[in-house]
C-alpha cells in the first residue's frame, strides 16, 4: 500500500514541469467520486432519522438505534480501511476502487430497499466497507497520478468532496421531506447509488497507477500512463522520464526498508511516539464533537424550535458553510501551519459547545419526545437563545471546517517514516473511524441521558485536545521526511521546541538519516530499525 504522499523529493531539476492537463482533472475528479460516496453516505443518515415517514416505519427508533444507525457505518469502515492496503497490493488501485464502488451498491440498495431495521442496519455496515476503503483509496490513486507539486493538496481535495457529498445529501434530504410517503427517505438512499455506479466503471475510464504498475514490474505500461498523463504522449518528455525513474527508486527504497506487516511496526519502540502522535491526532479529529453535529445537526436545530421541514433547511445550510470554509482552510494550512490551525479550530468549537450548553440548559427545558422517544431540549420560550444556539452551531462548523476536518488528514498523511509510512497512515486512519464509531453510538445516549450536558462533555474532551496539540504535536510544515524523524526522536514537550536549532545540533543524526535513505533507494538492503536511528 503506498503512501498518500510523494514519499522523497524529486532528485531531478525543479523546473522540470509536468504537461497534464484537462485527462489529468478528469481523472482526479472522477477518481474522487470515492471521497463524495463517504460524504454522501455519512450525512444522509442524520437527514432520514428525523423524517416522520422514518420514524413512523421502523418505529420503535430508540436512542439506542440511532446511534448503531451511525456507528454500523463506522464500523464497516474501519474493516474496509484496513483491507484496502490488500486490495490495492492485489488489484490495483483503480479496480480497488470499482470493487469497493459494487460493495456500496449493495449496502445503497439494501438502505432503499428495507422493510425491517435490520436491513437498514446490515446496509449501513456493508456501505461502511465501501467507504473506509475508498477514503484511503481514491486519494492514494490521486496522489500517485498527480504532478508531485500538487501530491499534498489532494489530501485537502478528498475533505473538499466529502463535504461536498454532506452538502448534497443534506440539499436533498430536505427536498424530499416534502414526500409524506416512505419515498421521503427511500430517495436520498436511492441517490446515492447513483454515483457509485458512476465509479464502477473506473476500469473503463482511469488509466492503472504507475506507481502500482512498477510494482508490478510492468515498467513499459507505467512509461505509456505517464506520458498520456504528463507528456501529451511523448515517451520522451523530461518530466514522464523523470517521475518515471523516481517511482522507480521510490519502489526500490520502499522494499528495502518498510516493515513487512502491522504487528512488527507497533512492537518497535523507535515507532511509538510517531504512532501515538499521529493516531492522537486521527482519534481526536472525531472527538472534537463535529460529528455530534453532522450527525445530529437537525436534531439539535428541532431543539431550537426549527419543524421537520426547517431544521432540514437549516442542516443543508450547515453543509454550505463546511465547504465554503474548507477553501481557506486548505490554503491556510501551508501558510500558517497544521498545528495553529488545529488550535485555532479547537479553541473555536470549544467556546461554542460551551456557549450552546450555555444557552440551551439556562434557557431551555428538559423533556420526553414521544416522536423521538428521547429526552429533549424545549426552548419556544426563549427564541432570541434559540436563535443564538443555530447561530453558534454555523460557527462552530465553520471552525471545524477551516481547521480540523482537512488538517487532521493532511498530519496524519505526512508525519511517518519511510519504513512506515504505508501502514501508519493506514492503522491510524482505522482508528478514526473506531472513534467515529464510539461518538456516533454514544452521543444519541447521552443527549437522552444528559440532554445538554452532551455538549459540556465534548468541550471538556476539547480542552484537553487543545493542551495535548500544543505539548506534544510537532509542525511538520516545510520539513522533509527525514528532519520529521529526528524531531520525533527528540524532547516530547514541543511547545518552545526551537526547530531549525535542533536540527542544526543533530545534523549528524540527519545526513546519517539521508544517507542510509539514499543507500535503500540505490537497491542496497538496509535493516530497517538502523532507519530509526538512536533516540536523541
Amino acid at each position: 500500500m503506498a503512501p498518500i504522499i510523494a514519499v522523497k523529493q524529486a532528485k531531478g531539476d525543479p523546473n522540470i514541469k509536468s504537461d497534464a492537463g484537462a485527462i489529468l482533472y478528469v481523472n482526479t475528479a472522477f477518481a474522487a467520486l470515492g471521497g463524495f460516496l463517504f460524504g454522501y453516505d455519512f450525512g444522509v443518515t442524520s437527514s432520514v432519522m428525523v423524517m416522520e415517514p422514518f420514524q413512523a416505519y421502523f418505529a420503535p427508533l430508540t436512542p439506542g438505534l440511532r446511534g448503531a444507525l451511525n456507528s454500523l457505518m463506522g464500523t464497516g469502515a474501519v474493516i474496509g480501511c484496513i483491507i484496502a492496503g490488500w486490495m490495492s497490493d492485489r488489484w490495483g488501485r483503480r479496480d480497488s476502487v470499482a470493487i469497493s464502488s459494487f460493495v456500496f451498491i449493495i449496502g445503497g440498495v439494501l438502505q432503499t430497499a428495507s422493510v425491517h431495521i435490520s436491513m437498514q442496519l446490515v446496509g449501513r455496515f456493508i456501505s461502511g466497507l465501501s467507504v473506509g476503503a475508498c477514503s484511503v483509496l481514491s486519494p492514494m490513486y490521486n496522489a500517485e497520478l498527480a504532478p508531485k507539486e500538487i501530491r499534498g493538496r489532494l489530501v485537502g481535495f478528498q475533505q473538499l468532496m466529502i463535504n461536498t457529498g454532506l452538502l448534497l445529501s443534506g440539499w436533498i434530504g430536505f427536498g424530499t421531506n416534502y414526500i409524506s410517503t416512505d419515498w421521503s427517505w427511500r430517495i436520498p438512499y436511492l441517490i446515492q447509488i447513483i454515483p457509485a455506479i458512476v465509479l464502477c466503471l473506473a476500469p473503463f475510464v482511469l488509466p492503472r497507477s504507475p506507481r502500482w504498475l512498477v510494482e508490478q514490474g510492468r515498467i513499459d505500461e507505467a512509461h505509456q500512463v505517464l506520458a498520456k498523463i504528463h507528456g501529451k504522449g511523448n515517451f520522451d518528455h523530461p518530466y514522464v522520464l523523470m517521475e518515471l525513474q523516481e517511482i522507480k527508486d521510490n519502489v526500490e527504497l520502499e522494499n528495502n526498508i518498510a516493515v513487512s506487516n502491522y504487528w512488527v511496526m507497533l512492537k518497535d519502540k523507535m515507532n511509538s511516539r510517531v504512532l501515538w502522535v499521529g493516531c492522537s491526532i486521527a482519534i481526536f479529529q472525531q472527538l472534537t464533537g463535529a460529528n455530534v453535529i453532522m450527525y445530529y445537526a437537525p436534531l439539535m436545530f428541532q431543539q431550537a424550535g426549527l419543524d421537520g421541514n426547517m431544521s432540514l433547511l437549516a442542516n443543508g445550510i450547515n453543509y454550505i458553510v463546511m465547504v465554503i470554509f474548507c477553501l481557506p482552510g486548505m490554503w491556510l494550512v501551508d501558510k500558517i501551519g497544521r498545528i495553529k490551525l488545529m488550535v485555532i479550530g479547537s479553541v473555536g468549537m470549544c467556546v461554542g459547545f460551551i456557549l450552546m450548553a450555555a444557552l440551551y440548559g439556562g434557557c431551555g427545558y428538559t423533556e420526553y419526545s414521544e416522536s423521538e422517544l428521547m429526552n429533549v431540549v424545549n426552548m419556544s420560550e426563549h427564541p432570541a437563545a434559540a436563535n443564538a444556539v443555530i447561530a453558534f452551531i454555523f460557527i462552530f462548523v465553520a471552525f471545524y471546517g477551516l481547521t480540523w476536518a482537512p488538517v487532521a488528514w493532511i498530519y496524519i498523511a505526512e508525519i511517518f517514516p519511510l519504513r512506515i509510512r504505508s501502514k501508519g497512515f493506514a492503522f491510524a486512519s482505522a482508528l478514526l473511524w473506531c472513534a467515529n464509531i464510539l461518538v456516533g453510538q454514544v452521543t444519541p445516549v447521552l443527549m437522552d441521558a444528559i440532554t445538554w450536558g452532551t455538549y459540556l462533555i465534548y468541550a471538556v474532551v476539547g480542552i484537553i485536545m487543545l493542551v495535548w496539540v500544543i505539548l506534544f504535536a510537532p509542525e511538520p510544515k516545510g520539513m522533509s521526511l527525514e528532519e520529521m524523524e529526528v524531531v520525533f526522536h527528540g524532547p516530547l514537550i514541543v511547545t518552545k521546541l526551537d526547530y531549525e536549532s535542533y536540527l542544526e545540533a543533530h545534523r549528524d543524526e540527519l545526513e546519517r538519516k539521508r544517507a542510509e535513505v539514499a543507500a535503500a533507494a540505490a537497491g542496497q538492503k538496509v535493516n530497517a530499525g538502523s532507519i530509526g536511528g538512536e533516540k536523541a
